[in-house]
């Protein structure tokens, strides 16, 4: 007996599997026509119109003395019409359509329709069209102030949507701005940077043909792999060290024993995000300003240090040092350069300082935020070692 049971109720469930099936699809699909009607929406719209219903209903029990339950049945039809309806005219007219057009003509159908369809289920009669227009004045009054309430709410949102999208393009297009203006002051650097050298192996050409040839086969080899390095948006500071390094390996070929190098930067710090050609333009204006005008030259030593979330790198020169011109403010291209590009990428939390250096000579400080960025570690054209190989190079040849 248990048994047959048990095989009856699996009989049953069987059977209902398919329209189980078959609801749970209905109520999931979405045709296009009825693009944007939720539960959500039919939520609101069963919530609002109980609220109306049990107003009218109370008013007609006051004022006629018994309950009247046709207006629960006429007022949830209606906000169900309006709902659905607008939705529809929506979706099948919104092009070139107003949008209060649409939601005008929604109402007044859904109210007809909702009348006539409660009128129909409860069997009563419409004597008099008096009587069909006083109930559809109150629901088309009290479903038409949702629906105007619903149309400046979507309309302040979709402004507001609308702000949203143009703040974004605004920030995009200032972004690119400033990229561009970033690429156009390193622009600035780059060919500096390339004809002073080339002017120096011109002029060792004249005392020196093959010293000169030498030097011009080495750079050439270095700046195969130095060049995409310094059109990299990104850099690290042991990159940027590597390539002021293998620039002043260049000039120890003309200079010989009048330049110096040292160089102290600690492992941890060599990760760092750094701006890339910044560190070369101090080094390139201590030989230019500091080393070159005196007949004993100098030494250049690059230091690096961290200190409450900042990177200090300092190229330190015992030079002619800096006028008192350059030293309040930089008028020179180079130096004007790397404020404007400290200024556009970090703001007022980076700066570049100069002071002189004792006995005689220029520190130049830039002081960026510590920060260790993976792609500006990433394989961005050469490697460090590939750069410091070259430089090796370079310094052989002298």
């Amino acid at each position: 007996m248990f048994q047959a049971s048990n095989s009856a109720a699996d009989t049953h469930a069987v059977q209902k599997s398919p329209i189980r099936r078959g609801a749970r699809v209905v109520l999931r699909s979405k045709p296009r026509i009825l693009r944007g009607l939720t539960w959500n929406l039919l939520g609101y719209v069963a919530l609002i119109a109980m609220t109306f219903d049990v107003k009218e209903i109370i008013l007609a029990t006051y004022w006629a003395g018994r309950v009247d339950w046709s207006w629960l049945l006429t007022g949830t039809l209606s906000g169900l019409f309006v709902l659905i309806c607008a939705i529809v005219l929506t979706n099948a007219f919104s092009r070139g359509t107003p949008r209060p057009v649409i939601l005008a003509v929604a109402l007044v159908l859904s109210c007809t329709v909702a009348l006539l369809v409660s009128a129909w289920i409860l069997d009563v009669r419409i004597t008099s069209f008096g009587q069909f227009f006083f109930q559809f004045r109150v629901n088309a009054l009290e479903w038409g102030m949702v629906i105007a309430a619903y149309y400046f709410i979507e309309r302040s949102e979709r402004r507001a949507a609308g702000l949203r999208k143009a703040e974004l393009e605004r920030h995009r297009l200032e972004a690119q701005m400033i990229e561009t203006h970033l690429q156009v002051m390193q622009s600035q650097v780059e060919p500096h940077f390339l004809f002073n050298t080339l002017a120096h192996i011109q002029r060792l050409y004249q005392t020196d043909p093959q010293r000169a040839r030498s030097m011009l086969d080495s750079f050439c080899s270095y700046l195969r792999s130095a060049l995409p390095q310094m059109r990299a948006g990104g850099s690290t500071l042991g990159k940027e060290v590597e390539l002021a390094r293998a620039y002043l390996d260049t000039h120890r070929i003309r200079m010989g024993r009048r330049l110096r190098l040292n160089v102290a930067i600690p492992d941890d710090l060599r990760a760092a995000s750094f701006p890339p050609m910044m560190l070369l333009s101090l080094v390139e204006n201590a030989i230019k300003h500091g080393l070159n005008p005196l007949r004993e030259g100098g030494s250049i030593a690059i230091a690096g240090a961290s200190d409450d979330a900042m990177l200090r790198v300092s190229v330190a020169d015992t030079g002619a040092g800096l006028s008192k011109v350059e030293l309040r403010g930089g008028d020179g291209v180079g130096l004007s350069n790397i404020r404007s590009r400290l200024a556009t990428l970090y703001g007022a939390r980076a700066q570049l300082a100069l002071r002189d250096n004792a006995p005689h000579g220029v520190i130049a400080t830039i002081e960026v935020p510590l920060q260790t960025d993976s792609s500006a570690t990433a394989d961005i054209g050469p490697s460090s070692s590939q750069i410091a190989e070259h430089s090796r190079a370079l310094g052989a040849v002298a």
